[in-house]
């Protein structure tokens, strides 16, 4: 009786070569398989992953399908995704477990703005990445001031909506990558509340005329402008701050400007072109 391959599956018989000598298998592509099935990827060892673990091009494997799975799991003991329904675990520094991202990834943090009908005011924790970036670029601009507090806002998503569809019609006009046209500016504004109210209450209530609060919840708009419909962005906090007033500190936006050119002022006539990504309250 023939002896069979020995890969498993195959029921062919095995390969005799004319000397008589007898291979395991019955040809090259079964012992092929059988030889390198070790190098074959295999799944994400992170248990909520189907993927398959990640495979380099010169042929080491990796235990994870990517940093992401490969983050979650190793930091199962961090906080969950702060996006409703989302059951991956959020952000931690590889280099320090105490400082995080409020979401696991930009995706569910671009997802959750896209939901929002009203702006979303997040008090950061001292830390938080996003507070650590924004803390650290402000006080090597104003290494006197003292900052008081540090948000993140989410605008309304018909807002982000018109701002990323303007992002793409930039970028394309000018042959750009998307990354290239956003510029992180300041935007000093006045206000007419007690700008530390947000530290107990997330939702402005305060009367026409305040541009806190009206930046807070509609972004930056040109028909408050003072300069016939032109909003002026710098990208150094102490430019800005010349335009600051307020009681009990003084309030500075972090925003996303788009432009083809950096310019270390930035002119712009279209509300799209602005989206506030953080407010700072500082004295």
């Amino acid at each position: 009786m023939s002896q069979i391959c020995s890969r498993s599956g195959c029921s062919k018989p095995v390969y005799i070569e004319t000397n008589g000598f007898v291979h395991p298998y019955c040809g090259i592509t079964c012992a092929s398989f059988e030889l390198n099935k070790s190098k074959l990827p295999q799944r994400c060892k992170n248990p909520s992953c189907s993927r398959q673990a990640y495979v380099d091009p010169t042929g080491i494997q990796y235990n994870y399908c990517g940093k992401t799975c490969a983050r979650q799991h190793l930091n199962s003991e961090a906080p969950h995704c702060t996006r409703s329904n989302c059951p991956r675990r959020a952000y931690t520094d590889p280099q320090d477990k105490k400082k995080f991202h409020s979401y696991c990834s930009p995706t569910c943090y671009w997802i959750e703005c896209s939901t929002l009908t009203k702006t979303k005011m997040s008090l950061l924790n001292a830390n938080d990445l996003d507070y650590i970036g924004a803390h650290q670029r402000f006080i090597s601009m104003l290494p006197q001031a003292k900052v008081q507090a540090i948000f993140r806002l989410q605008m309304p998503k018909n807002l982000v909506e018109a701002h990323q569809n303007l992002k793409k019609q930039i970028a394309t006009q000018n042959n750009l990558p998307l990354n290239r046209v956003t510029h992180k500016m300041f935007h000093g504004t006045k206000s007419n509340c007690d700008p530390l109210q947000f530290l107990n209450r997330l939702s402005p209530l305060c009367s026409n005329g305040c541009g806190l609060c009206g930046i807070v919840t509609q972004g930056n708009n040109t028909a408050y402008s003072r300069y016939n419909g032109q909003m002026w962005f710098a990208n150094h906090a102490s430019t800005s701050s010349g335009y600051c007033s307020g009681g009990s500190a003084n309030v500075i936006f972090m925003v996303d400007v788009l432009a083809p050119t950096a310019n270390s002022i930035l002119i712009v006539g279209q509300n799209a072109a602005t989206l506030p990504r953080f407010l700072i309250l500082y004295r």
